[in-house]
């Protein structure tokens, strides 16, 4: 009875230890409580929607930035073209009176050009009505003149150069033909010459002649006055005008 008893005890004794033990074992997961699993989720979700949501925040801030700035170049790009513009219209503006600034200033030119035009012409016809009424007063006054020399017969009038014969190879061979037949033909001396008074004209021709000292033959002296009669002189001069004189020369084969 005894050893029954204390086999008991033994028992109980190992059943209480393995009772305080098993407080202090891991519990199977078997045998855990089921997890707060729809708590995590939860939490999980709401991070991710607000992860989502500054996520959203920071794109719509980009894009509103893009668009400001956007906008602002817009506004930058319009005012840049209309100083573009203004600027054209200004310098349309200034070419345009520049054009008309030199167009005027070519019409001014263009006028007083007209007008100085005018003037020179005026002063011309003048000059030329004063030189045409000068000249033909001129050519009246030497007519006159010439008639009354010729009138009066060889007479000396005073002038400040005499008439130059104008000598040269024609008027050679033109005194030539006229006297040396007439020498030829007479058996005259072949220096025989006569004294002629010729009056000389304006225009260096001779207009009339007069025998001052004859040859001796009258058919010589006849071809002398012929002679005398085809040259020319340079006219002689008075007061700075030319003017009709008598001027005694002497006709020969040998005269220059």
């Amino acid at each position: 009875m005894r050893e029954r008893r204390r086999g008991g005890r033994i028992l109980l004794v190992t059943l209480a230890a393995l009772a305080v033990g098993s407080c202090f074992l891991p519990i199977p997961r078997a045998m855990r409580p089921p997890e707060a699993v729809v708590s995590d989720s939860a939490a999980a979700e709401a991070a991710r929607q607000d992860s989502i949501a500054r996520a959203e925040q920071a794109e719509a801030a980009r894009r509103d930035s893009i668009l400001a700035a956007e906008r602002e170049a817009a506004r930058q790009d319009s005012i840049a073209r209309a100083q573009r513009e203004a600027a054209r219209q200004d310098s349309i503006a200034r070419a345009a009176a520049r054009r008309d600034s030199i167009l005027a200033a070519e019409r001014e030119a263009a006028r007083q050009d007209s007008l100085e035009a005018a003037r020179r012409d005026s002063l011309i016809a003048a000059a030329r009505r004063d030189s045409i009424a000068s000249i033909e007063a001129a050519r009246a006054a030497a007519a006159a003149e010439l008639a009354q020399l010729r009138e009066s017969g060889p007479v000396f009038v005073a002038h400040d150069e005499a008439p130059r014969l104008v000598w040269d190879t024609e008027a050679e061979a033109a005194l030539a033909t006229t006297l040396l037949p007439v020498i030829r033909g007479e058996g005259l001396d072949p220096n025989i010459a006569a004294s002629i008074w010729l009056l000389v004209r304006t225009d260096g021709r001779v207009e009339a002649t007069a025998i001052q000292v004859s040859s001796g033959d009258g058919a010589f002296d006849a071809a002398a006055v012929r002679a005398a009669r085809g040259l020319l002189f340079a006219p002689a001069l008075r007061g700075g005008r030319v003017a009709p004189v008598w001027v005694l020369r002497e006709i020969s084969l040998l005269m220059r």
